[in-house]
């Protein structure tokens, strides 16, 4: 993406003006104080109009303000953010689209902890043993940022930051009914002292996903259709427990110990199934993580992190062979775990220099074991792999002059699987005016496989594990993608709004995906687009925000298409690239609240383009997407020391029913109500 003239002499014209008069302006601390702070993009806290990478922060306003009970529906509030559900309890959230249901180019991390599991390295939102209101904001990296965060950033990059420990001091309880089964119970305590804070959440969720459906979806016949209705029995309960406690002794050492775990089952398999019928999908996930940070002097800081991630999952069901139904039970499991251990050193070299730098070590492995067809039904197949990485890390952050910053950072990774990157960034951060800025961006970021694309069939979680011990996709090479934007952040203090814009160029050399019974690497792509958010506040009380996202593809679908690879519903015709067909055009989101005295308002409305889903046959296809939901919320009169809220979320409240990335994920209108008890 080349960088027109015009612009590089406003550039070159604007930085003169503002040296000249650099004793002048204020420090550049001042230009953008009411900007959030963001910690992700560099490994440095940072104001947004400083950071390397174009960001959204979702901040806890916001989350209530949306009304979802799902996270991964939160991610709708970011510009180009594609949610998908392939079931009720099995969404993925990716960047530009997707070309799979497991979203494996997206890192996700809580409190600095990666959730992106192996063995098909991707996120199981529904075992999280956390809940929306345990988050306290999240930062959003819309690009790759893998200097910071390492392979398999290479889409972007989701930081979910819980609320810290002493931030609930008492007790809390919370009731949500509602319409598809929606059953939600969760009790929540802690304290805050000079010394130790704790807090502590249990929740129970339940819903009952999608409705089944009685009639051929998209308009198709039964014949078009082919058996692919009465199949939304995706039913879903989780209960979970998490744990946060802080140990801050002096003003010097700070502890941090989190634990919690989620037992999870949820409906998979279709009706009309053969092989894979209805049945329970049991999951079971924990993790540990201990944190130590020590700050130093001229406000240096060093820390120290262990994590232990542990994710479990098996079933059992019936199976028809040869037109036997043997009732089994055919039984397969998977069991992953992760052990991560990071040293991060924080330093100022000058008044005009930051400087971050460490290194990781982490160790993932998989256990997989699968019964014999029955009427056997003993354990057939068996198999186990472990990987390990090596990482270093350095980011710098250089304020040239006043109105002029230079982020550099890079990250080096290498694997026991034989895979070794180093993946630089640069990015030039330029204060135009005062409230004023223009972002400059190259990066280059890598993914590497996962074990599923690495040793398939061995390792192939989903609804239906795959366990054997045949070696399918050998020398897999990782993902390329070199990413370049222009990026533009402003704040009108008379209108009270901030604006923010970009425009990208990705390029992918080398992409993975699944082609005629295997992985391969035979992908080249560009992603090209723009994206947009405007927020403005009316009055302290009454807030606006709007996002928009404009992006389009180009790959050598035509040879991939011609080859067998991948599938065009008709009323996609006007394009032979499957990956263009699966890039919405056009996204956006809108954001309204209002709070009174006792009463909240907030209205939502949301808009995707029609898409062909890139792995997805052609009764997938997904038309339009148009969405509005509200919610109301009054805040109850204290009685006793007791003070609460009820809130009413209706979704989709005009009823325009869309299709959630398969054609049986139909979303249509649901309510819910909330109360919320504080004492």
């Amino acid at each position: 993406m080349k960088l027109p003239h015009r612009v590089l002499v406003l550039l070159l014209l604007s930085l003169t003006w503002q040296t000249a008069s650099a004793a002048a302006q204020s420090s550049e601390l001042d230009y953008y104080q009411d900007l959030p702070t963001v910690l992700s993009a560099s490994r440095l806290s940072q104001p947004l109009s400083e950071a390397p990478n174009a960001m959204t922060v979702i901040d806890r306003e916001t989350i209530a303000a949306s009304g979802f009970r799902n996270i991964p529906d939160l991610f709708k509030l970011v510009p180009g953010m594609y949610v998908g559900y392939y079931k009720g309890g099995q969404a993925f959230v990716a960047y530009h689209g997707s070309q799979d249901q497991y979203a494996r180019r997206m890192q996700v991390m809580v409190d600095g902890r990666s959730v992106y599991m192996p063995p098909i390295s991707m996120v199981d939102w529904t075992d999280l043993p956390i809940t929306v209101e345990d988050i306290e904001r999240i930062e959003v990296i819309r690009g790759p940022a893998a200097a910071s965060h390492g392979a398999n950033s290479t889409q972007g990059v989701i930081s979910i930051v819980t609320r810290d420990a002493g931030g609930i001091a008492g007790k809390q309880v919370s009731i949500r009914r509602g319409s598809k089964g929606i059953n939600d119970v969760s009790a929540r305590f802690g304290q805050h002292g000079e010394t130790f804070d704790y807090r502590m959440t249990v929740a129970y969720t339940a819903d009952n996903g999608y409705d089944h459906q009685a009639t051929p979806p998209n308009n198709m016949t039964l014949l078009q259709a082919q058996g692919d209705i009465n199949n939304g029995y995706d039913n879903n309960q989780a209960r979970l427990m998490n744990y946060r406690a802080g140990y801050h002794p002096n003003g010097i050492d700070s502890f941090d110990v989190q634990f919690g775990f989620n037992h999870d089952v949820k409906n998979v398999g279709w009706v009309d199934s053969d092989g894979n019928p209805v049945h329970d999908l049991i999951s079971n996930s924990n993790f540990t993580q201990l944190g130590w940070i020590r700050a130093l002097a001229d406000a240096s800081e060093l820390s120290l992190r262990y994590s232990h991630t542990r994710h479990d999952q098996h079933e059992a069901f019936p199976i028809l062979n040869g037109g036997t139904l043997y009732p089994g039970p055919f039984f397969q499991k998977v069991n992953t775990s992760r052990d991560e251990i990071e040293v991060q050193h924080t330093l100022s070299s000058s008044a005009a220099n930051r400087i971050v730098y460490g290194a990781a070590w982490r160790r993932d492995q998989v256990d997989g074991q699968r019964s014999d067809i029955p009427p056997k039904s003993q354990p057939a197949f068996s198999s186990s792999s472990d990987t390990k990485e090596w990482r270093l890390f350095a980011h710098d952050e250089w304020h040239i002059y006043p109105a002029l910053l230079l982020n550099t950072g890079a990250m080096y990774e290498r694997d026991s699987m034989g895979h070794e990157n180093l993946s630089p960034r640069i990015a030039l951060n330029f204060h135009a005016l005062p409230q004023h800025a223009i972002r400059l961006g190259i990066s280059v970021a890598y993914r590497t496989p996962s074990l599923m694309e690495e040793k398939f069939p061995s390792f192939q979680p989903g609804e239906l594990f795959v366990i054997s011990n045949t070696t399918t996709s050998p020398g897999l090479k990782p993902e390329k993608l070199v990413s370049r934007e222009i990026g533009y952040l402003g704040k009108f203090s008379e209108w009270d709004s901030t604006l923010d814009m970009r425009v990208f160029s990705d390029l992918l050399s080398d992409g993975i995906f699944w082609g005629n019974g295997a992985f391969v690497n035979k992908m080249t792509a560009e992603y090209r687009g723009f994206e947009t958010t405007l927020k403005h506040s009316f009055t302290e009380a009454s807030e606006l925000a709007f996002n928009y996202a404009r992006a389009s593809a180009t790959s050598n679908g035509p040879e991939l298409v011609a080859a067998g690879y991948g599938y065009l519903h008709s009323n996609a015709a006007w394009t032979n690239d499957i990956l263009r067909a699966s890039t919405p055009k056009n996204s956006a989101s809108l954001l309204y609240s209002q709070r009174f005295d006792s009463i909240s308002f907030s209205a939502a409305y949301y808009y995707q383009s029609a898409m062909q889903p890139f792995d997805r046959g052609t009764v997938d296809y997904q038309p339009i997407q148009r969405r509005t939901d509200l919610r109301i919320a009054k805040t109850l009169r204290e009685t006793g020391g007791t003070k609460g809220d009820l809130a009413l979320v209706i979704q989709d409240l005009f009823n325009q029913t869309y299709t959630d990335y398969v054609s049986t994920s139909q979303f249509n209108r649901r309510a819910y109500a909330t109360l919320t008890l504080d004492w």
